[in-house]
């Protein structure tokens, strides 16, 4: 041995073989000790003691000594020793080791683009713009190399951008498009805020009919929002972040929330994101405006269905405010125009408020607060007895929030939510029964929960952009429902309370430039007094789009429900006064899958639309309450709820001319709701009272200069089909005199049948003409509107019996009148900006 090459090596073999000749016996474990030995001749060895044989190219060893030791090794503990600090690596193929140099990969620099879009006018955020980063501004020979929308806070990023120069485009509907030329730097993230130019769109009333682009304040039974034949108490709202239990006005007529304090409105029936859950239809998503940063400013209006005031701007440098109030009285146009009906007397009042502070750096927190007092009273005089009706409901939120960008990717939110909700129902019955039998004449309910929520998005690269959240919702309800109010059994809860937890994440992967996926799921816990529930909603949609001018989309949304709104009979199938109650270990939660699948096309860069899509939903453990007629063997809700399936399924077309000076929707629904109970109907399918099969609804404005607009709202739904069979309850009738509240089916005995909630509800029509003209008074904006009406929203849409009977279920009873388009009715209003 070679002074020079080696200066000590020391071989001993764990194995004692013996030896012939020459050769060695290879083993599975040796020990060595290299100092300053050519790698060459280390491998070299190996091969002598290990049963494997090692290839390697004599350039890549060339030059390269090595000093390791190594006690008890095996042969891939010994090889990684001898290739540890050096630049080579090896694999096994077949029965050959092969050394070679690793491959190199050197990360390119890159940067992030990132910040915000908002209003130029307001400075309010933009939710849902689109960004794109492009090579130029050539429509046909462009490249797009990264999209992404904003969120709800106006926020984009786009991670992973190699150094060069590119257009950046936004594009949101109602506001002109921007181009900006931008150079990216490598290893330094560049942040740009953008501010758009709006232009007229359409956009009648801020209460969503259907889908975001069709927005009417209409439902068929006083309710705000009717989607997809749900009713609208499965509907959640949301004001910023803040969860409203009823926000519906009596009649429908007004909007539901003031348009003075929108910014934005998403109306999500599928394809629901994760953060999204805990109730079986859809979601209302709703903004509130800041107050603007430049100056003080506000509106004010009065007219024959309600007045309003505004009023909004900074309070320094960095806090604004926006304070709103409005107060309905649409009951007052009806007394003075002598339409020879008594009508009902119907008030509402609404107080909202915002203030918003931004903090060092890129955050901002907000308080943003709801209040909404409704009531409505009548009487009713038939057959020597008197009812008079006082019923009222609130509403009231509280949130604070706060929303931060933590890296150019990352983007936190935080809420801190209280919301309260209840109702007070008053019935004053003067009557000859007896005293003992004298029914109780009130029910009254509350419910009111605290909120943490935490929410982060990742744009982790340029194909993932990842966010996940927690919620944790204290519930507390309270509240004694009479038989007299809910013409089925009477229902009490006593400081009920309840913690709802859940976790969510979604993955927005980007799988081709013009390919999204959205997959993740949404995991809750209710823990109550009455039991303990668990689920989780899978949630999965996908999006692609041919070119720019076209979307095809389909989804699948599970949904767990721990907290069912009772809809059923009585005041609370026909009045907005509906209440919640939770699941127990007597009460089972309800469980829905969603599907859609649909396409859209833009035309004539998206001045015209055309849209169609299709949907199925199902829902298990579906609630309903039985009327059983021999007291006292329904003691209260809970022995009386049924438990069914539900489906809803239908198409929607839809054909809009969003831009210019006339503005068009048209949409048709073709719809099915079906409910199957085992108990009811003999087991077989009927149609929900909530069904309709035909929705037409037509919007159009017009403008005629700068100072007339003239407009037109008509919608038109079927009413109540004769070819499906209506729902009935198998029961013994003890009294022979229950009236039309509760119909017969075809062939059946009063002994053996009785319709619970009278089946479909019927049909309704919407008509309404409007004339605004825009003029200056004292150099202030002032407009005038004119608007015809038909009786929708405007007349007490009901007509209330009375009749003597000993069961206080059936002293009453409720049934709405044929709608009409016709008569029409004209309503005034002035309103003025400063």
């Amino acid at each position: 041995m070679k002074a020079a090459g080696t200066l000590f090596i020391s071989i001993v073999l764990l194995t004692v073989v013996p030896n012939h000749g020459d050769a060695q016996t290879p083993v599975e474990r040796a020990s060595f000790h290299f100092q300053n030995l050519p790698l060459r001749a280390a491998l070299d060895s190996l091969m002598k003691w290990y049963p494997e044989s090692i290839v390697y190219l004599d350039s890549d060893v060339e030059g390269i000594t090595i000093s390791q030791s190594c006690l008890h090794c095996n042969f891939d503990q010994a090889l990684g020793l001898l290739l540890s600090g050096t630049s080579l690596t090896w694999l096994k193929l077949g029965n050959q080791v092969i050394v070679k140099q690793q491959e190199l990969h050197h990360a390119e620099p890159s940067s992030t683009i990132s910040g915000t879009v908002t209003d130029a006018r307001t400075g309010e955020w933009i939710t849902g713009a689109s960004v794109f980063l492009q090579d130029s501004l050539d429509r046909i020979n462009n490249t797009i190399r990264r999209w992404c929308p904003t969120n709800d806070f106006g926020f984009f990023s786009l991670p992973s951008v190699r150094a060069g120069s590119y257009v950046l485009a936004i594009r949101s509907l109602g506001y002109d498009n921007v181009a900006h030329i931008v150079k990216v730097v490598a290893d330094e993230d560049l942040q740009i805020d953008i501010g758009l130019s709006s232009r007229d769109i359409v956009m009648e009333e801020v209460t969503v009919e259907g889908r975001r682009t069709a927005m009417t304040s209409v439902d068929g039974v006083s309710r705000g929002v009717y989607h997809r034949s749900v009713p609208t108490d499965r509907n959640q709202y949301l004001l910023d972040g803040g969860k409203i239990y009823n926000p519906t006005h009596f009649g429908g007529v007004l909007s539901t929330f003031s348009p003075e304090v929108l910014n934005d409105v998403q109306v999500i029936g599928g394809g629901l994101p994760p953060s999204y859950g805990g109730r079986v239809g859809g979601f209302v998503d709703l903004s509130l405006r800041d107050g603007s940063r430049q100056e003080l400013s506000g509106s004010a209006g009065i007219g024959t269905l309600g007045s309003t005031l505004s009023l909004g701007g900074p309070v320094d440098g960095s806090t604004t405010f926006l304070l709103s109030g409005r107060r309905g009285y649409p009951d007052a146009s009806m007394e003075f125009l002598h339409t020879g009906e008594s009508p009902s007397r119907q008030r509402f009042s609404e107080l909202v408020g915002k203030m918003t502070h931004r903090l060092s750096g890129s955050s901002q927190i907000s308080l943003s607060g709801y209040l909404g007092e409704d009531t409505y009273e009548n009487s009713v005089v038939a057959d020597k007895q008197q009812l008079d009706n006082d019923f009222s409901w609130h509403n009231r939120m509280l949130d604070l929030r706060w929303f931060g960008i933590a890296s150019p990717s990352l983007f936190l939110h935080a809420s801190v939510v209280y919301s309260e909700y209840g109702f007070e129902l008053g019935h004053s019955l003067s009557t000859n029964l007896p005293q003992s039998s004298a029914p109780v004449l009130s029910s009254e309910y509350g419910i009111d929960d605290i909120a943490i929520r935490l929410h982060a998005e990742d744009y982790y690269d340029e194909d993932h952009t990842l966010r996940a959240g927690a919620e944790v919702v204290h519930h507390r309800m309270n509240g004694t429902i009479s038989a007299f109010s809910s013409q089925i059994a009477p229902f009490a809860l006593q400081n009920f309370s309840s913690w709802e937890t859940t976790v969510y994440l979604q993955d927005q992967w980007r799988l081709l430039p013009r390919l999204t996926a959205e997959f993740g799921g949404r995991a809750t816990s209710f823990l109550g007094d009455g039991g303990t529930f668990s689920g989780v909603d899978p949630r999965f949609s996908l999006r692609a789009s041919p070119d720019e001018e076209s979307l095809l989309y389909c989804s699948l949304s599970g949904i767990n429900e721990f907290i069912h709104p009772y809809r059923n009979s009585g005041i609370f199938l026909l009045y907005p006064t509906v209440f919640w109650y939770p699941s127990t270990d007597k009460i089972r939660p309800s469980t829905s899958i969603a599907l859609s699948l649909g396409g859209q096309r833009d035309f004539d860069n998206q001045r015209y639309s055309v849209s169609v899509e299709s949907y199925y939903r199902i829902t298990n453990n579906l609630h309903d309450f039985g009327l059983d007629t021999i007291p006292p063997v329904a003691l209260d809700l809970n022995t009386s709820i049924l438990y069914g399936t539900g489906k809803t399924y239908g198409i929607l077309l839809m054909f809009q001319k969003r831009l210019g000076d006339l503005t068009v929707s048209i949409s048709y629904n073709l719809s099915w709701s079906l409910e199957q109970f085992p108990e009811v109907n003999a087991g077989k399918e009927f149609a929900s009272p909530f069904d309709r099969r035909h929705e037409v609804q037509f919007t159009a404005r017009y403008s005629v200069g700068q100072e007339w607009t003239v407009g037109a709202l008509c919608v038109v739904a079927s009413g109540q089909s004769s070819q499906i069979p209506v729902r009935v309850i198998a029961s013994k009738v003890s009294t022979p005199t229950l009236g039309d509240r509760f119909a017969l089916t075809n062939n059946a005995s009063l002994g053996d049948f009785l319709d619970v909630n009278g089946g479909r509800l019927p049909g309704f029509q919407r008509l309404e003409f409007s004339a605004v003209r825009a003029f200056d008074l004292w150099n202030l904006p002032c407009q005038f509107t004119f608007r015809l009406l038909n009786g929708y929203g405007l007349l007490d849409p009901f007509v209330w019996n009375l009749r003597n009977s000993s069961d206080i279920r059936t002293v009453w009873s409720v049934s709405l009148k044929n709608p009409s388009l016709a008569p029409i009715y004209p309503a005034v209003g002035l309103s003025v900006r400063f």
